[in-house]
């Protein structure tokens, strides 16, 4: 089994507090996988997919609170890794 979504590229909705890794910058070779936290998500019609802002704290979680104040990306759900 995977830890991505139930079903391998499904576009689903993502709870507030779902913890989740954003695997682009690694894909590309441009840096390491980056982790969040969703904030919000909801479906943009549009586009036809389910859309998340999440707050990213680097290239792991924090222990507690975070040193320093965490940046907010807007990624589609189907990106995005959940961590469990």
């Amino acid at each position: 089994m995977n830890d991505r979504h139930p079903v391998l590229g499904e576009d689903i909705p993502l709870k507030a507090g779902t913890k989740v890794r954003y695997d682009g910058l690694k894909n590309s070779g441009c840096g390491d996988p980056e982790y969040g936290i969703v904030i919000h998500c909801w479906r943009d019609e549009e586009l036809q997919i389910y859309d998340c802002l999440i707050a990213f704290f680097g290239s792991s979680f924090p222990n507690g609170l975070p040193e320093e104040r965490p940046y907010i990306l807007r990624y589609a759900s189907i990106n995005l890794t959940v961590v469990k």
